[in-house]
């Protein structure tokens, strides 16, 4: 059995090399990536089930000849961390409480595995910023808007009202409404709880964000065609200093002479009075 992992790991990882290798291919070779890798060298997305973001994230990548990390990423840490990806895809946008990780940990500890919400937040980190130095890619979720701060990327927020998302979903599965509201009021807060875990944040803090789009009234299609645009615009030029203001005019009768140093005993003129008097 551990053999069987061993070996799915390792070709999960020989198959995501090759993947980091295409998305080189394609970044060298897409016509639209040149104009836009100057400001940007990767997209993050934070969506809310139903508003479509993974949609956009197809759209642009098919654009852009990106490469989209998503469930991938799970594969990327299982390989690198030596486990087997179900252990991860248990954390993945999930956060457990500190009882239930430790039960968790020492169950598998006493299997010879020891992977728990430290190492994947830690493996998490280093795998958002190694696809992030790759470049050419769209990090969907995981926190990445707010793993990747600072860096030269674009960091997208994709929502809809709870409705939308709600009758989205409902038509997506076939399943009720009630069904419907259940699953996203569920995974709202396992990712919300998920973000506070790792980096004591909330989806709803803009901030953190370049860019969120409702899409309500927007297709997937529209949604990334705005995210296009803002790309290729030129960055907005420094604001010029203000203009010192324009020096008061000088009444009637008086005559300006240089600034010297009034002798003792001596009256400066008044207004309208000659220097020279």
């Amino acid at each position: 059995m551990q053999s069987i992992r061993s070996n799915e790991v390792e070709a999960t990882g020989r198959l995501i090399e090759r993947q980091m290798l295409l998305a080189r291919f394609r970044q060298a070779n897409a016509g639209e990536t040149a104009a836009t890798g100057e400001r940007y060298r990767f997209i993050t997305i934070s969506r809310d089930l139903g508003a479509q973001g993974n949609l956009v994230a197809s759209e642009l990548a098919a654009r852009l000849g990106w490469r989209i990390y998503d469930k991938e990423i799970v594969d990327y840490i299982a390989a690198n961390s030596n486990v087997h990806k179900d252990l991860v895809r248990e954390l993945d946008e999930r956060a457990q409480n500190l009882v239930h990780d430790t039960v968790d940990r020492l169950l598998r500890m006493a299997e010879g595995v020891s992977f728990g919400n430290e190492e994947y937040h830690k493996a998490l980190l280093k795998t958002l910023a190694s696809f992030a130095a790759l470049g050419g890619v769209i990090i969907v979720g995981r926190g990445g808007a707010y793993a990747l701060q600072g860096q030269p990327g674009l960091h997208l927020r994709i929502t809809a009202s709870p409705d939308v998302r709600v009758g989205r979903i409902r038509e997506r599965h076939g399943i009720t409404l009630e069904e419907a509201r259940r699953r996203v009021q569920r995974v709202d807060a396992e990712r919300r709880s998920f973000l506070h875990h790792h980096f004591k944040a909330s989806p709803e803090n803009e901030n953190y964000y370049d860019l969120i789009i409702n899409t309500d009234r927007m297709s997937a299609l529209q949604a990334a065609e705005a995210v296009l645009g803002m790309m290729q615009e030129r960055p907005l030029p420094a604001p010029e200093p203000e203009a010192a203001p324009s020096p008061a005019p000088i009444p009637p009768g008086f005559q300006s002479r240089p600034n010297e140093a009034r002798r003792p005993g001596t009256k400066s003129a008044g207004w309208g009075q000659s220097m020279h008097s």
